[in-house]
């Protein structure tokens, strides 16, 4: 019986970065920034007019400006090969990697690269529109300036790929750097980004320069976007961290420090499969009790959509709840 894989943007085993890579031998990898180019359809063209961009579908697309033509990377190679349809347009990309590894031996696995440090970045003055996207979480200048969290225009990236070294710039428009106490930078957020979201420079847990270590609550969140919408609901006597990332555990002698120094300790993370499969863990692994909220998908998102008031509204009896069962459970235990 014959088997024929209908392929489509999400299916196929090339990146769509990849594609465009080899398509037009550029310099250096796409890694969710923009790349404008010669037009391949446009001999006359002088000036750079065929852009290449990382859409909302998260593949890589083309827009050619000087001839009007559009598309995918099906789309690209149908007009470039004289092709007739999608399906063997695939079947051409897939001749094209006949010959790279990861394609032949290993269809489903993603080309890797090596990101190495941040070489150097350009903090930048704050403005209306950073203001209004840290405003819409309730999130205020103080709170961002204790936590150290500053705007940057560029960074600098050294990467490794295809085993030659580049240096990248890059200016997204809205790119902030988060600090330690040491004034290093740890972590940098592109929230308008979907690829390179968020870029880990060095080990950090957010939010541990400026919690008081010691007290009856705390809570392990999600990000620093979460601990600043949490911190706008103005409950008492709660602390709050978060690691790199849900996936991204707080080492273990770190975590059995906030047990010993608080009466409770959280995890609340966002509503969805990842999120709860991370608190399980810090329940099953840890010991660590979770508060699962399912207001909106995530608590930042609540205070956004309903405001710190009503969003304490809507946590307080969640939180009382979780304190309850783990005096509970504290009892069985003695």
């Amino acid at each position: 019986m014959i088997s024929t894989t209908i392929y489509n943007n999400q299916n196929f085993p090339i990146p769509t970065e990849r594609v465009f890579e080899k398509l037009f031998e550029l310099e250096e990898p796409l890694t969710g920034q923009s790349v404008t180019i010669k037009s391949i359809f446009n001999t006359e063209d002088q000036t750079p007019s065929m852009i290449l961009y990382y859409s909302e579908e998260e593949i890589y697309r083309f827009k050619d400006f000087s001839t009007g033509r559009y598309g995918d990377i099906t789309d690209i190679i149908r007009q470039m090969y004289g092709i007739d349809n999608r399906q063997n347009a695939y079947k051409k990309i897939l001749s094209l990697f006949e010959n790279e590894d990861y394609v032949t031996s290993k269809a489903t696995e993603v080309f890797k690269k090596e990101l190495t440090q941040v070489t150097e970045y350009k903090v930048r003055p704050w403005n209306i529109n950073d203001q209004a996207f840290w405003k819409s979480f309730s999130i205020g200048g103080s709170f961002l300036k204790k936590y150290n969290v500053k705007p940057l225009s560029e960074y600098k990236m050294e990467i490794i790929s295809h085993g030659k070294k580049h240096d990248m710039i890059f200016n997204n428009p809205m790119s902030y750097g988060y600090f330690n106490k040491q004034n290093e930078l740890c972590k940098i957020y592109n929230p308008q980004q979907k690829k390179g979201k968020f870029l880990k420079v060095k080990e950090f847990i957010q939010g541990e320069d400026q919690i008081e270590g010691k007290g009856l609550i705390l809570i392990i969140v999600a990000s620093l976007k979460e601990i600043g919408a949490f911190k706008s609901m103005k409950y008492k006597d709660v602390d709050l961290v978060a690691p790199d990332s849900e996936n991204v555990d707080i080492p273990e002698e770190k975590l059995n420090e906030y047990k010993k120094n608080y009466k409770y300790v959280f995890a609340l993370f966002d509503n969805d499969i990842a999120g709860m499969k991370a608190m399980k863990k810090y329940k099953d692994v840890y010991g660590i009790s979770y508060i699962y909220f399912t207001i909106e998908d995530d608590l930042a998102d609540c205070v956004k959509e309903h405001g710190p008031n009503n969003s304490k509204i809507f946590l307080t009896p969640v939180l009382k709840d979780a304190i309850r069962k783990e005096n509970i459970r504290l009892n069985k235990k003695q």
